[in-house]
């Protein structure tokens, strides 16, 4: 009897030491929909809950986690899409009444996930308002920031300083105006990919594709080119003013070798003011002031032959995917596009003052200005450098003959 016991006494302990000893296989991805709905947007919220849970499909190597802010009883509420319950979805916790526009929230949510539901990646979707890195309240019709939450706007430096460092693959900004290289810049140590819109996203946005494409975001490998892909291609085929989206993925880490290069180009530039009436905006207003200017298209205005070649190189290490519509549209009416390089940029315009001494505080203007030391060169960056001095010496040579030329002229 005593060696029965023993062996019992020895299985149970070898089977708790190899239970012990397992390790914890982590799910590939664990995806964050905050969608901040407590405005005008409320009832969008439960239709994009819908279509996300109906694109759920089983065996999934991953979490699908939304965090929904209304002004209704049921919410702000953090959900996790299962697929097996009644509604498709268990709700983990029911919060009281916040400000789904404060940082400090929205932190508290990202640590809510992480802790509750781990994974080898993250991934972040973003729905709101959106007006690009504008401060509160700067547009006439309201402006929008990154979440709005009645009265309330969250700022895109505080936006990024409520995310860890490098712990998400990709934010996507299911948002107006959000494809800005202030934005992107702000964020380049956030994540590894932007997906964003350059214009304003015509309503329901993302909604009547998430059921078929939400999957592809949770794979090892985030397909990020076939949901934009799919976005686009939906309302590609729409008629009339229906047809309006504009959609890019900007790869953060060739934004370091860009700042340097547009460094080069403000520093032959700088203190003076230029005309912007002819360029393509994003703003989607008949009447000025206008913010967001299509990125290459202004520099071009900028550069020479040599200094553009070298520009659009330096943004195809950048924006790795871009699609446009003919035209987009606003309540306002349709815009065509003639110029769109899958980034805009603020560009400081006399009469806008205040503003502009907002600019100066964005870690873009920063890296960028001319009074500001510049970054660390790296080995690609090496070619943009060289093809700008090579126009510098070659200027030099131009002038130092023509002066040369003028000394020979005979008296």
């Amino acid at each position: 009897m005593k060696y029965i016991y023993a062996v019992c006494f020895l299985l149970l302990v070898c089977g708790c030491h190899k239970e012990n000893d397992t390790p914890v296989v982590l799910p590939a991805r664990t995806l964050l929909v905050y969608l901040g709905g407590d405005n005008n947007l409320d009832a969008e919220t439960y239709d994009k809950l819908v279509q996300i849970k109906n694109g759920w499909e089983d065996g999934t190597d991953g979490n699908i986690i939304v965090y929904q802010d209304t002004p209704f009883k049921d919410s702000p509420r953090l959900m996790e899409i299962d697929g097996k319950s009644e509604k498709g979805y268990i709700t983990i916790h029911t919060y009281d009444q916040e400000n789904s526009a404060s940082p400090q929230v929205l932190k508290r949510v990202i640590n809510d996930v992480t802790r509750l539901y781990p994974a080898k990646s993250y991934g972040l979707i973003v729905f709101s308002h959106g007006s690009g890195w504008l401060p509160p309240h700067t547009l006439v019709n309201g402006s929008r920031s990154i979440i709005i939450d009645n009265d309330n706007e969250m700022e895109i430096t505080d936006f990024a300083m409520a995310l860890p460092d490098h712990l998400f693959e990709f934010i996507i900004f299911e948002a107006c105006n959000m494809a800005g290289i202030e934005v992107a810049y702000e964020l380049r140590n956030k994540a590894a990919y932007i997906m964003a819109s350059s214009a304003p996203v015509v309503s329901p946005g993302f909604t009547p594709i998430y059921a078929g494409s939400i999957s592809c975001l949770l794979e090892e490998n985030a397909d990020l080119q076939r949901f934009a892909e799919n976005y686009f291609h939906y309302w590609n085929l729409m008629e009339g003013d229906k047809r309006s989206a504009t959609i890019s993925i900007i790869k953060t880490a060739g934004l370091s070798n860009l700042a340097n290069l547009i460094r080069q180009i403000n520093t032959e530039t700088s203190g003076s003011f230029l005309p912007v009436g002819n360029l393509q905006n994003y703003d989607g207003v008949l009447k000025a002031p206008f913010y967001f200017f299509d990125f290459a298209q202004y520099y071009q205005s900028l550069s020479d032959e040599n200094t553009y070649n070298a520009l659009q190189e330096c943004i195809s290490q950048c924006v790795v995917y871009k699609r446009n519509t003919p035209f987009y549209a606003t309540e306002e009416g349709t815009f065509p596009i003639t110029a769109f390089s899958g980034m805009t940029t603020f560009i400081m315009q006399r009469e806008l003052n205040d503003l502009n001494e907002e600019y100066t505080k964005l870690q873009w203007y920063k890296a960028v200005s001319y009074t500001h030391l510049r970054a660390h060169e790296t080995d690609s960056y090496l070619v943009c450098r060289l093809l700008l001095e090579k126009k510098k010496k070659k200027k030099q040579q131009q002038k130092k003959k023509k002066t040369n030329d003028t000394d020979m002229k005979p008296q």
